[in-house]
């Protein structure tokens, strides 16, 4: 497998070198995102921690705040706010507005009321100027919450102003202990400037979520009043009816929150946001509100700073990827080496075989003595040494002025071949008139090769002139189970260049041959 790769790289460089660059760019972008999503994660924990921080602070600015201290006290102690409680009228005390007055500027709220036992506002001050006596607030929560003895925080639109303030409620108690049953509930208002800005020093996005899902607060002054997750009629008149948020959905449709009220990696306008969120439990009947921060991942984690990560990631593994092609080239060019040294030594034991074998053929040749027994020696020779199984040898002869060519000996041939030829008849005709090497496989002649045991077609037969001086002396032409290759090309064109000699000689010195030739 190493070979093969090693291979590639040096056979193709060019496709090795373009894929060490794009891995390069491709493990750039992978630490880009591995390291985006580290910080994500970080910056993700980070915000969950500021939320349940921010919870907490929430509930300490408001439901454990000195205001719903001081409306808890006033309920437990101010007789003259008891005998108002229980009378109910909503006529307005001056003695108990002056009183109120001076709690609410000094505990800056916007204004402080008493509701009676009834739900009417009995006496109240508003820094406004537009008292809130005799208003009937006991569809409001935090007044159902107090009369059953419980403080609580409730945010919701102003019935007398019309803007969004929040509600510190405690219960009065006709005793000095809050042992029996609540007759009223003290209520300071307090208006959102405050917690606005808390929320604006929070993170890059801070929301107030009550528990219906509508946008209190927000630091995104054009998402105040809108609504998380589908919006369904059901849902839209339970809201309406708690007139919890005033005439904001009183004529029409909420815009729908571009966002999931849920923790991790959102994308939102086409950047990616961190949010968390955190319970603030006001005691709202409905259930818990909810603080939710965003932080805008491409300002607490600049492009800059990624690309640097993935420029350097890339260059590394570009460098890696260029020590690897360049050791991989080299191991392919060791190899490759070894490979040519090993064909090299290869060739030169089977050229050293075969200058053995065509000395073994010369040698053998000459103890022959007449055509036959060269014929039959060369037959054998190549027998043994190409693995020939048929062979036939016609010689050149000429008589009464008629050249044709004359079977001198064959191999292996069943049935016999024909004695006599004309130049031009057949393969073997047409090879010495032509006077050159003639290679024809299995598709282009069909010749059986029988043995003992059966019979099997050629895969080649190969037809080589006899030639001495550019002088035609015969034909060769032998029958073999593989295609040659041109190395055994040119080793047969020895053998058969040998065997030309020899029978030149031989026909020099054969009388009869000469009278033939005569």
């Amino acid at each position: 497998m190493m070979k093969r790769i090693a291979a590639f790289a040096a056979v193709h460089s060019h496709l090795a070198w373009l894929f060490c660059l794009l891995l390069a760019v491709l493990g750039g972008l992978l630490a880009e995102q591995l390291v985006r999503d580290l910080r994500e994660q970080r910056q993700l924990q980070q915000l969950e921690t500021a939320a349940q921080r921010g919870g907490i602070e929430l509930m300490a600015q408001t439901l454990n705040s000195n205001l719903i201290g001081a409306v808890a006290m006033m309920g437990l102690t101010d007789h003259a706010i008891k005998q108002e409680a229980r009378a109910g009228l909503g006529l307005g005390s001056p003695e108990l507005t002056a009183l109120f007055e001076s709690v609410g500027r000094a505990l800056d709220a916007d204004g402080v009321f008493l509701v009676s036992e009834s739900g009417l506002i009995a006496s109240s001050w508003d820094n406004s100027g537009r008292p809130s006596t005799g208003l009937d607030v006991r569809f409001r929560p935090y007044f159902q919450m107090a009369m059953q003895g419980m403080a609580n925080v409730y945010a919701a639109v102003s019935i007398a102003r019309g803007d969004r303030a929040l509600y510190f409620a405690a219960p009065v108690y006709f005793d000095s202990s809050n042992g029996s049953e609540p007759i009223g509930a003290m209520v300071a208002r307090v208006g959102m400037v405050k917690l606005d800005n808390d929320l604006r020093d929070r993170a890059d996005v801070a929301l107030l979520l009550s528990p219906q899902g509508v946008v209190f607060a927000s630091t995104r002054q054009e998402w105040i009043a809108r609504l998380a997750g589908e919006i369904s009629p059901e849902r839209l008149q339970a809201i309406r009816e708690l007139k919890q948020f005033g005439k904001q959905f009183e004529h029409q449709q909420p815009v729908v929150l571009p966002l999931a009220v849920t923790p991790g990696m959102q994308v939102i306008d086409g950047r990616r946001y961190a949010v968390a969120l955190a319970a603030v439990p006001w005691n709202d009947p409905q259930g818990d509100w909810h603080l939710l921060l965003m932080d805008d991942m491409g300002r607490t984690i600049p492009l800059r700073d990624r690309l640097g990560v993935a420029i350097l990631a890339g260059a590394l593994i570009l460098l890696a990827g260029i020590l690897l092609l360049k050791l991989l080239q080299s191991q392919h060019a060791r190899i490759q080496a070894a490979e040519k040294l090993r064909v090299y030594a290869k060739e030169q034991e089977l050229a050293t075989e075969r200058k053995a074998q065509l000395a073994a053929l010369t040698m053998n040749l000459q103890k022959a003595g007449n055509i036959s027994g060269l014929v039959a020696t060369f037959f054998r020779e190549v027998h043994q040494q190409l693995g020939v199984l048929q062979g036939v040898i016609y010689l050149q002869v000429q008589e009464c002025g008629e050249q044709f060519l004359r079977l001198a000996g064959s191999f292996a041939c069943d049935p016999l071949p024909e004695s006599r030829l004309a130049l031009g008849e057949g393969l073997l005709g047409q090879c010495a008139r032509e006077r050159r090497e003639m290679l024809l496989d299995s598709q282009d002649a069909f010749v059986l090769i029988r043995s003992g045991l059966g019979e099997n077609p050629a895969a080649a037969l190969l037809i080589t002139p006899l030639m001495r001086n550019d002088s035609l002396l015969g034909v060769l032409e032998v029958a073999l189970l593989h295609v040659p290759d041109a190395q055994f090309q040119e080793h047969f064109r020895q053998l058969a260049a040998v065997l030309a000699l020899n029978l030149q000689l031989a026909s020099a010195s054969s009388p009869a041959q000469r009278e033939s030739e005569s």
